[in-house]
């Protein structure tokens, strides 16, 4: 990611207090994220603040407006074949971003 969605690869900013201009040719993206905390205490303590990173701070720079995410949790508690549908289900989520 570093690399990707960096100033000169995703987006051009003009001067500091500029709007970015937008350089992938992209307009939607998929984020998988994992947690090991559960969803009622995030929610509750936390709100969601990667979505709000990821939808507002940081795809828009790159012209993404179509933010899709989705959370894996609690990892830490997790089974074989939790993971395994976690991974059936990234794949079928990464499918659907291209239809």
């Amino acid at each position: 990611m570093q690399r990707v969605l960096a100033p000169g690869v995703a987006y051009k900013l003009g001067t500091a207090d500029g709007e970015p201009a937008p350089l992938l040719k992209a307009d939607r993206a998929l984020v998988l994220n994992t947690s090991d905390t559960p969803l009622e205490r995030e929610e509750r303590e936390f709100g969601d603040p990667l979505q709000r990173i990821w939808a507002a701070c940081v795809l828009p720079y790159a012209g993404i407006t179509d933010v899709r995410r989705t959370v894996f949790r609690t990892v830490t508690d997790s089974f074989d074949e939790e993971r395994a549908a976690w991974l059936h289900q990234a794949r079928r989520l990464a499918a659907e971003l291209t239809e």
